[in-house]
């Protein structure tokens, strides 16, 4: 990304980079199936997803120093920011490879006694739920619920991608400040979230309810947009827009510790794969319909409200799903 030269370029090494990162997060969600129970996984997701989060509030202002590099060494500024934010990626990714082990057996830091609890949790709970619903590729295709999660999904990133990727932008226009400032303003909502997210996902652990909190975090998210579309002042609309996107944080965790209950046996690596994949086509269509609309009309409103009105749309169809059956953890 750092030697584009041209719009075509960034499109085909964007389109490559989601080829590249397709499988990274359902092979999360699945590699977590394969050492923490039901009523363990929202708390768990969380604490993987505010990786994400921290990430932006630690990077937001990073980044904004980066584009200020501006001219040094001859590189502009968003070039420094893709070499240098992409290098602990890459080697991150050759570390996992030596110290991350595929299941609890393959652990080396756990003693023969630690493994074989860890499995026992596991083994009981696969036999209490009994047989799964469906196997492999042909259930998850022809299952409502699987469809129904898909769209669940791609509502959440609908509204997830377009907020991230306009946000500076909405901030910007509020205030015209330095790169940095935009930077350190754009961390607080990822702050607000980190918290709120671990907050939410150990009561949905602890209650073993997790429709109720997936759709009224989204309904929060919405209301979050819409207040945002509705107020001028800058305090507000930041305000206003950090509710949102912490009501939207939250969803994540209980939905995927969700639909890791619907999905189970050997439907469940190609199901979550299915809904993660037909779910980020949000990813593409609520940064494009943002800026078409911003385009269009000159202003942020409608476009908040069209992001408020994906996450609303999440929180009605979510509640048509029938309850998980799961009991809650023990406190």
């Amino acid at each position: 990304m750092a030697c584009v030269t041209g719009a075509s370029h960034v499109a085909w090494l964007r389109f490559l980079l989601g080829v590249a990162e397709a499988g990274f997060f359902p092979g999360i969600i699945l590699y977590i199936t394969y050492w923490f129970p039901a009523p363990e996984r929202a708390r768990t997701v969380a604490m993987f997803a505010t990786g994400g989060v921290l990430a932006g509030v630690v990077g937001s202002p990073i980044s904004g120093a980066l584009l200020e590099m501006d001219g040094l060494g001859g590189l502009a500024g968003w070039q420094w920011l893709f070499l240098l934010e992409g290098l602990p990626a890459v080697l991150l990714g050759l570390v996992v490879l030596l110290l991350l082990p595929n299941r609890p057996r393959d652990a080396r830091w756990l003693t023969p006694a630690q493994k074989a609890w860890v499995q026992g949790r596991l083994d009981a709970e696969a036999a209490a739920a009994g047989p799964p619903p469906g196997h492999g590729l042909a259930f998850v295709f022809t299952n409502g619920r699987v469809w129904l999660l898909c769209l669940l999904y791609f509502l959440l990133n609908v509204g997830g991608y377009g907020y991230e990727l306009w946000l500076p932008t909405i901030i910007k226009s509020f205030s015209a400040t330095s790169s940095f400032i935009l930077g350190t303003i754009n961390a607080i909502p990822y702050l607000a979230a980190g918290v709120a997210m671990i907050l939410v996902a150990r009561l949905s652990d602890k209650t073993g309810e997790r429709r109720g909190v997936v759709a009224l975090s989204a309904l929060i998210s919405a209301v979050g947009f819409g207040l945002s579309a509705a107020t001028r002042n800058p305090f507000l609309a930041m305000a206003a827009l950090s509710l949102a996107f912490v009501g939207l944080k939250c969803t994540i965790a209980p939905f995927w510790a969700m639909t890791t209950v619907y999905l189970s046996g050997t439907a469940a690596a190609a199901g979550i794969a299915f809904i993660n994949s037909v779910g980020n086509l949000g990813g593409f269509a609520g940064p494009y319909l943002v800026g078409v609309i911003k385009d269009h009309t000159g202003s942020n409103v409608a476009a908040l409200l069209l992001l408020g009105a994906a996450l609303l749309g999440m929180a009605i169809f979510t509640l048509s799903l029938p309850k998980t059956r799961r009991s809650p953890v023990a406190s």
